[in-house]
């Protein structure tokens, strides 16, 4: 399926056309509170249902919740706007809803011919094949996805997280990829600063890893340079409150996730949830504290060397063994927090909470040892000479 895509500034206005575009007369918005109301603003939207009741990481309850209030209230569509969660829940409640079971919605076997009901039914398969039977024919709940968030790139993917008890559920299916895409910077003005560094290193590391990933495609890796030169030479003017470059990030977000689709992750993004998980830290920017040692370890690889060499000139660096430097500089000059050593015990959460058996897309193989010395390296300060060096490389990046 292509994506109808719409971008540009002030481009949410064009909501009401895209949905009519797709044939939803009546959309169950999701998303969050701050962002929600600038829909609204809209009157065709003005008494639009709205679900935001769903957790930074969704879990099986909100997508269950999302459903209830979505036949409640007879929608037809979905419209998600904010981050990667609010898109994953959309994902999420279209999964139960075109699923014959919740086991089945688990198993990715949606049935996107005439969607049944889910498991906790509130209206009968009749009426949910009726409404379905409404819609143009080429669609079944048609979704609109607004990113909020230039990082996550989302909106072009068909796959969403769930969790279940603490454990994670991976949706995936090509009917989940959304409809229809409004990409506007103006909607990156309210992000918080460091919100917006740290979903910019996620953009960046998507489009790295995609590049080097050993399912790259030749229009992958199209998708992939766009996405992380994209980052590079516009995220100084980005911060810096430009709003051409600010358009340019939602692109690049846009293009990692067009590209992380094909490819899928590697090691930086399998490493990163922990990080997370135990310390805190915003996705994008734990996936940007491995991604250099990462690196080195591929150039110094006899095997994947080619590929980074690749990568290096495609970044406009002479030399690969640069790369690095400049993805150090970029987390130094953004100010981005190194915390302390975790310690011997955390480091092994760390450490066995990658699972070696799906690192399989990385370019090489990792072993246990060499995953807790990223993981060391990753926490160790630099050197002041190190630290200034790298510094420098960034500052004089494309210049």
């Amino acid at each position: 399926m292509i994506q109808k895509v719409i971008r540009g500034r002030d481009s949410l206005r064009r909501v009401p056309e895209m949905l009519a575009a797709l044939g939803i007369q009546r959309p169950l918005i999701v998303g969050s509170r701050h962002l929600v109301p600038k829909l609204q603003a809209l009157p065709a939207l003005r008494e639009t249902p709205v679900f935001s009741g769903y957790h930074p990481n969704p879990d099986l309850m909100d997508a269950e919740a999302g459903v209830r209030l979505y036949q409640a209230e007879a929608c037809d569509g979905l419209i998600s706007i904010g981050g990667g969660s609010a898109m994953d829940t959309a994902k999420a409640i279209k999964a139960w809803i075109c699923s014959d079971s919740v086991e089945a919605m688990k198993r990715n076997q949606l049935n996107i011919e005439a969607p049944a009901a889910p498991a906790a039914k509130i209206r009968s398969p009749q009426e949910l094949k009726a409404r379905a039977s409404q819609q143009a024919a080429a669609f079944v709940m048609p979704h609109v996805a607004i990113p909020g968030t230039a990082g996550s790139g989302a909106e072009a993917t068909a796959t969403g997280v769930l969790y279940e008890n603490g454990q994670k559920l991976s949706l995936s299916h090509p009917a989940l990829l959304p409809e229809g895409v409004i990409l506007d910077a103006a909607l990156l003005e309210s992000l918080p600063e460091y919100h917006k560094k740290s979903c910019a290193l996620d953009a960046l590391s998507q489009g790295i890893e995609s590049y080097w990933a050993r399912a790259a495609t030749e229009e992958s890796r199209v998708h992939a340079f766009l996405a992380f030169q994209g980052v590079l030479d516009n995220v100084k003017a980005y911060l810096s409150g430009d709003p051409h470059a600010a358009e340019q990030m939602m692109d690049a977000s846009y293009q990692s996730g067009k590209a992380i689709y094909v490819t899928r992750t590697t090691a930086a993004h399998a490493m990163s949830y922990q990080i997370t998980k135990l310390l805190g830290l915003a996705h994008g920017h734990a996936c940007a504290l491995t991604l250099p040692i990462l690196w080195d370890l591929l150039v110094e690889n006899e095997e994947t060397r080619p590929v980074m060499e690749d990568l290096a000139g495609k970044m406009r660096l002479g030399d690969p063994r640069m790369g690095s430097r400049l993805l150090r500089g970029l987390l130094i000059d953004l100010e981005m927090p190194l915390p302390p050593m975790p310690s011997d015990e955390v480091l092994d959460r760390l450490t066995d909470s990658v699972n070696l058996e799906r690192l399989g897309n990385h370019p090489m193989p990792l072993t246990r040892d060499q995953i807790r010395g990223i993981y060391r390296k990753a926490f160790t300060p630099l050197w002041e000479n190190e630290r200034q060096a790298c510094v420098d490389i960034w500052k004089y990046y494309g210049t």
